[in-house]
């Protein structure tokens, strides 16, 4: 928790605003992906399948394969417990909405299904795209696909099982290289390093990684920025919440961080 608090101070006392960027491709993301407030039409329906998990008592065993929670150590669990400390906040699954939507994404890959609500956010945002989420507990995997029956979404696979035993036969499978990739299933340094090391192969130019709780701990940061110093990577976007990785190679090597304007208004590009 203290560690947290120390690097957002850090991060907010360095962060940029979009009128502090001069890249025409960072610029777009930032107005057609990062600061933007418009609301789609899913959004409300996939809000109100979050309440419903936060009021879903059911117990349910849990096998925790990444770091495992900040929170809760015990292994049986209520739904709505789950869902308070692990889904994604709103603004986050509006980013990979947004994402998905801007970029017209076509595939999509999560490692961390969770109870499926990030994943009903990026399948939401193309209903043609194929989104195929990893999960490694079975008992979450149940409720994810529950979530995704009941809202109709079926352009979402889950595939359950360690990442170490199905990532690397869904990455053979996909139809078409990921143009999206949200790692979002172990908050450890070595796991997330392994990770992009096996799905950098299966990259394009206009593939996205977005690295979930990058400053979960400092193990954790020190992982962003093994991936920040990549030769691959041409961009990487820090918003504190999540990393982004661009492999764009018109790019020129630049990392920034990045927060709203409405919480920085005196960074106006008029003092830098």
């Amino acid at each position: 928790m203290w560690y947290r608090l120390k690097a957002f101070l850090r991060f907010y006392r360095e962060a940029k605003t979009k009128f502090n960027v001069h890249s025409p491709f960072l610029y777009d993301l930032l107005t057609g992906v990062l600061d933007i407030n418009k609301e789609f039409y899913p959004f409300s329906t996939l809000e109100e399948a979050r309440k419903d998990l936060l009021h879903d008592h059911r117990k349910i065993a849990v096998k925790d394969y990444g770091a495992g929670s900040q929170v809760m150590k015990d292994n049986v669990r209520e739904v709505c417990r789950i869902a308070s400390t692990s889904l994604s906040n709103p603004r986050k699954c509006r980013v990979l909405f947004n994402l998905v939507n801007h970029y017209k994404c076509t595939q999509v890959l999560e490692l961390g299904t969770s109870l499926g609500l990030s994943s009903g956010y990026m399948a939401s945002a193309n209903r043609l795209a194929s989104v195929v989420t990893l999960e490694g507990d079975e008992n979450i995997s149940a409720i994810a696909r529950e979530l995704h029956s009941k809202m109709k979404i079926i352009n979402v696979e889950v595939v359950t099982g360690p990442f170490e035993e199905t990532l690397s036969g869904v990455l053979h499978r996909m139809k078409k290289r990921p143009d999206l990739v949200f790692l979002d299933g172990n908050h450890k340094k070595e796991a997330v390093v392994e990770y992009f090391e096996a799905i950098l192969p299966f990259c394009h130019d206009g593939t996205v990684i977005v690295v979930d709780d990058i400053y979960w701990s400092e193990d954790m940061e020190s992982g962003w920025k093994s991936l920040v110093s990549r030769p691959e990577i041409t961009l990487s976007v820090d918003l504190f919440e999540v990393g982004l990785l661009f492999f764009n190679k018109s790019l020129s090597r630049e990392n920034h961080r990045i927060f709203p304007f409405k919480y920085k208004p005196w960074r106006i590009g008029l003092f830098g």
